[in-house]
């Protein structure tokens, strides 16, 4: 997995589309590695799990994706209760 950064400008950040595609793939990747664990995660887990990811990205984006790939996590947790009650 390769970060997007697009350019060597320090100060530039993804755009909100290429952080919620870079989102999914983390999320993805965290569920492929982890399974249903990966729901128990906390935030500051995730942050340290995909770092290696996203080091030359802004620590605006970071943090950014950090959060994205949480929320994407507990969407995820909840959809799989529902399933799972039905």
């Amino acid at each position: 997995m390769t970060t997007m950064l697009r350019s060597n400008d320090p100060e530039a950040t993804l755009s909100n589309q290429e952080l919620y595609e870079f989102a999914d793939l983390l999320a993805l990747r965290l569920y492929q590695d982890l399974g249903r664990r990966c729901y128990l995660l906390s935030r500051q887990d995730i942050s340290e799990l995909i770092y290696p990811y996203i080091t030359d990205l802004d620590h605006r984006d970071r943090r950014a994706l950090s959060w994205l790939v949480w929320d994407l996590l507990q969407e995820g947790a909840e959809i799989e209760y529902e399933i799972d009650q039905t």
